[in-house]
C-alpha cells in the first residue's frame, strides 16, 4: 500500500510539472474532455496536482436554506493530505468559504482548492500558502443561501465532469481534469511532450526559429524516447 501511495503521488507530481497546458493538450489528443477554464488563480505562480475531493452544492436567494446546512467543515476539515478541495456550485455568485477557512485546509496538507463559484476573503485567500482558484472572489455570505447536497459524488465544473479522485493539475493557465482510469497513459504522454518541449526552448535560446527547434527537438527526444504513444 505504502508503495502505491508513493507511485501515484509520483505520477502527480509529473503530471504538476508538464502543467496544466501540456497536461490539458494530451486530453485533446485522447479525445477526452477536461479543459476547464474561467476560474483564474487568486495568486499566480502556484501550480497543483492531486485528487479531487468533490463538493455538489445547491444555491439560493438569502433565507432559501436553513444555516446548518452550510457545512463548510464538510469539506475544509475532511478534505485529506494531497487532495483538491474541489466544488460545483454551478458558478454561483455567492461564497463557499474563505480565509480562515482555506488557511486551515492548508496547514492539514491540502493542495489545492477550485471553486466553480464564489469564495469571501480575497486577500485573505491569497496568503494561504495553496493555490486557489475560482470563478469570483466577492463578499456575499453563503449562510442561508447554500446547502452542501454531497461530498465525494460526482460533480461538473464549467462543463466538465469530475468524478472523486479524478486527477485535478492546475497553474495559472487553466485547470485540466485527468480520468482516473488513464492516470498514466496521460502522464507518460505529458512526460513526453514536456521533453520534447524543453529541448525546443533551448534550441530557440540559441537562436534557432520556432518551426527549426520543434523539428530538432522532435527528432532529438525521439531518438532518445521512441516516438510519443497514445
Amino acid at each position: 500500500m505504502a508503495e502505491e501511495k508513493t507511485i501515484m503521488r509520483e505520477t502527480h507530481e509529473r503530471l504538476r510539472r508538464a502543467g496544466a497546458s501540456t497536461v490539458c493538450a494530451v486530453l485533446d489528443m485522447l479525445g477526452v474532455a477536461g479543459t476547464i477554464t474561467g476560474l483564474p488563480a487568486i495568486r499566480p505562480g502556484g501550480s497543483f496536482a492531486g485528487p479531487a475531493f468533490t463538493v455538489r452544492a445547491a444555491t439560493g436567494p438569502l433565507g432559501t436554506y436553513d444555516p446548518d446546512e452550510f457545512d463548510i467543515a464538510r469539506y475544509a476539515d475532511q478534505a485529506g493530505a494531497g487532495q483538491v478541495i474541489a466544488i460545483d456550485a454551478g458558478g454561483a455568485r455567492v461564497s463557499l468559504a474563505g480565509g480562515i477557512a482555506a488557511m486551515a485546509s492548508a496547514r492539514r496538507g491540502v493542495a489545492a482548492w477550485v471553486v466553480d463559484g464564489g469564495m469571501r476573503d480575497v486577500d485573505e485567500l491569497g496568503e494561504a500558502g495553496i493555490p486557489i482558484h475560482v470563478r469570483h472572489g466577492l463578499a456575499v455570505t453563503g449562510r442561508t443561501r447554500v446547502r452542501i447536497e454531497h461530498v465525494n459524488g460526482p460533480i461538473v465544473i464549467d462543463g466538465v465532469s469530475v468524478e472523486p479522485m479524478d486527477v485535478l493539475v492546475g497553474d495559472a493557465s487553466g485547470i485540466a481534469r485527468v480520468p482516473a482510469q488513464r492516470l498514466e497513459s496521460v502522464a507518460h504522454m505529458a512526460d513526453w511532450i514536456a521533453g520534447r518541449d524543453r529541448i525546443a526552448g533551448r534550441l530557440v535560446r540559441e537562436g534557432l526559429s520556432f518551426s527549426r527547434a520543434f523539428k530538432e527537438a522532435t527528432v532529438e527526444h525521439t531518438a532518445l524516447h521512441g516516438p510519443l504513444e497514445s
